[in-house]
């Protein structure tokens, strides 16, 4: 099954996805009142890609990425 998401200008399938990283962007960076995440796409090519979301992008992601690996 190929599940597609698309963050910031890429659309990626999640089942070529190898690891997902993230860090939290600290309060004090962020301009917004909303919580901000720099991630980091490892995909099985070798390509890595690096993209800031916000907290309910990231969560849809790892939700997504979760049920992926679960199947």
């Amino acid at each position: 099954m190929k599940r597609y998401v698309r963050m910031n200008q890429l659309s990626m399938d999640l089942a070529e996805v190898e690891s997902i990283e993230w860090k939290k962007i600290d309060d004090d960076e962020v301009i917004t009142d909303q919580d901000l995440y720099s991630v980091r796409i490892h995909m099985k090519s070798g390509k890595m890609y690096t993209r800031q979301i916000f907290d309910k992008q990231f969560v849809e992601l790892k939700e997504q990425f979760k049920e992926l690996i679960i199947e």
